[in-house]
């Protein structure tokens, strides 16, 4: 910080030395900014979703503030971090097993949290690390869950696929069975009469199987307070949405569900919904 003031400091001098009290204005005018000067917030133009059966989609526009913008990256770059080691430490064999790594996808996880409220419930499939986070897990007890050590989130015995905390329900080890569980939790929010809503999340390579059609429609008949969340990386395993799917078109499987396509993470679209307030 020191040296960058002295850089600014040579630069308002100017090629010629200045001195008496222009030269000390320079300083003073140097040593004055802090991080206070700069903007509290900042709007953000936002490119038009993609909408099935929806009039209308998210506002054109949205507003991040400052402590806004230093948290959520704060909460990405931690995931990221996290990560990067979990990445390393499966490579010497000290994690075991499988491990499913969140990286690249950040901007999802830390979008919806901001977008819900923390009696909300969430449940997603086996690439489970990022939401176990942002739902409140440190990270010293993520990685003694994937390190298989009983300060971990589930006592060591569930490893990278099955983490849990308040209201998140994992982390599930079986491609799809988390979308039908997601839609029970909706239906118990609703017969208890619980201002609560389940985020149901699950890949592209679940997509094409006959347990989330019927969960659809369960959900459409019932009017269940239930968001299904396709997180399309573009990869099943393996295997591209081109070769597994005849309509990449994700968002429109739901038929009678509306629908809309959040293009990238966009992360100022995600945390729209800030509290459901």
């Amino acid at each position: 910080m020191q040296k960058m003031l002295a850089i600014l400091s040579r630069v308002l001098r100017g090629p010629a030395q200045k001195t008496g009290a222009a030269s000390e204005a320079a300083r003073v005018l140097v040593a004055s900014r802090n991080y206070a000067d700069f903007a509290n917030e900042v709007t953000f133009d936002i490119k038009k979703c993609d909408l099935h059966r929806l009039e209308e989609g998210p506002t054109s526009k949205a507003v991040l503030t400052r402590e806004e913008g230093l948290q959520y990256y704060k909460s990405m770059q931690t995931i990221r971090r996290m990560e990067l080691k979990s990445d390393q430490l499966y490579k010497q064999k000290i994690i075991r097993g499988f491990c499913h790594l969140y990286d690249g996808q950040e901007a999802c996880c830390v979008g919806l949290e901001a977008a819900i409220r923390p009696t909300d419930h969430l449940i997603t499939a086996y690439r489970a690390h990022g939401f176990t986070y942002t739902r409140g897990v440190s990270v010293k007890e993520i990685l003694a869950e994937l390190t298989g050590r009983r300060g971990g989130c589930a006592k060591g015995k569930g490893g990278s696929m099955h983490m849990y905390a308040k209201n998140f329900y994992g982390g599930n080890g079986i491609v799809g069975a988390q979308v039908p569980l997601g839609a029970g939790i909706a239906l118990a929010c609703k017969y208890f009469g619980k201002d609560e809503i389940c985020l149901t999340l699950y890949g592209d390579g679940a997509a094409n199987q006959g347990q989330l059609f019927e969960t659809y429609n369960m959900a459409a008949l019932w009017k269940l307070p239930c968001v299904f969340i396709c997180e399309n990386n573009r990869y099943g395993m393996g295997t591209s949405v081109e070769r597994a799917a005849a309509s990449t078109d994700y968002y429109k499987r739901g038929d009678y569900i509306p629908g809309l396509r959040v293009r990238d993470g966009n992360l100022p679209v995600l945390m729209q919904g800030k509290g459901r307030d």
